[in-house]
């Protein structure tokens, strides 16, 4: 990516954006696809809402792009919890919660592992469907919210499961064969083992 254009996704700089814009008005059409991603990527790293909302004005199908590390704008927002972020992407496509990523991680199963609560509880208001996605190795973001020690996140995902009558997917199976209360006894964790809302 250009520099100058990379500088003003760092720092989130829509008038800087726009003077590179009236300087080379094809400078968006012409980032690098070797590039570590795109000014959407960079953006929604950083949580510059302003400047993620210019660049999918601009520039939509950025949003569908995966950079060299295999993520979206809206893994990368998820992951960092920048909830007005993911907000701003949603609107671009709501299928941006099911993208999937390195190891078909979505955007939900990053959220889940880093404990961004308000972005797991954004995207399941979006998309429920995306409890049932799994990764290469078949976990479902109940299983990452046990392996990662989540219990805030476990809680608020139990409670959209039973809102959404998706009860199986308390009952799915890992790559190992193991449902999320398995994993949650094997590893000991009394606090989601013994939780009375899981089955």
């Amino acid at each position: 990516m250009e520099r100058r254009l990379l500088e003003a996704s760092l720092t989130g700089d829509v008038q800087n954006l726009h003077q590179l814009l009236s300087e080379n008005p094809l400078i968006l059409h012409t980032v690098s696809l070797a590039s570590s991603g795109n000014p959407l990527h960079v953006a929604s790293a950083h949580g510059h809402i302003d400047f993620v909302k210019e660049i999918t004005r601009l520039r939509q199908d950025f949003a569908k792009e995966l950079n060299e590390d295999g993520f979206s704008p809206m893994h990368m927002a998820s992951a960092n919890g920048y909830l007005e972020t993911v907000r701003e992407l949603m609107k671009v496509d709501r299928k941006l919660c099911r993208l999937q990523g390195r190891e078909n991680k979505t955007p939900l199963h990053l959220a889940v592992i880093k404990g961004r609560v308000d972005v797991v509880s954004e995207i399941l208001s979006a998309c429920g469907e995306c409890l049932e996605d799994v990764t290469v190795q078949r976990d479902t973001a109940m299983h990452l919210s046990i392996k990662n020690y989540q219990f805030e996140v476990i809680r608020v995902m139990v409670d959209w499961i039973r809102e959404m009558k998706k009860e199986h997917v308390l009952n799915m199976k890992d790559d190992h064969g193991n449902t999320a209360l398995h994993l949650a006894t094997w590893k000991k964790q009394r606090q989601a083992s013994s939780l009375s809302y899981l089955p």
